[in-house]
């Protein structure tokens, strides 16, 4: 069997059995503990995000002072090698 080590503890254990995915915890203890932390980073993260606030439509950005915009015809020809 492979020696693990537990993505919570560090603590090096053996896989019970080869089939399946391979453990990240070496105990329950640990599962536990782990999922008690991904809630508290949740409730963190959720609360240093601010509020959404809604947002304007958006408008095409021109650039000051550039005035009105007329297209361009772009004519192609053939370069000679």
């Amino acid at each position: 069997m492979t020696t693990l080590y537990c993505a919570c503890c560090g603590q090096p254990f053996r896989r019970n059995s080869p089939r399946g995915p391979a453990p990240l915890y070496c105990s329950r203890d640990c599962r536990r503990q782990i999922e008690v932390r991904r809630r508290v980073w949740a409730s963190l993260q959720a609360a240093e995000r601010p509020a959404a606030a809604p947002l304007a439509p958006l408008a095409p950005m021109v650039p000051a002072g550039a005035g009105a915009f007329h297209r361009v015809e772009t004519v192609w020809g053939r370069a000679s090698a």
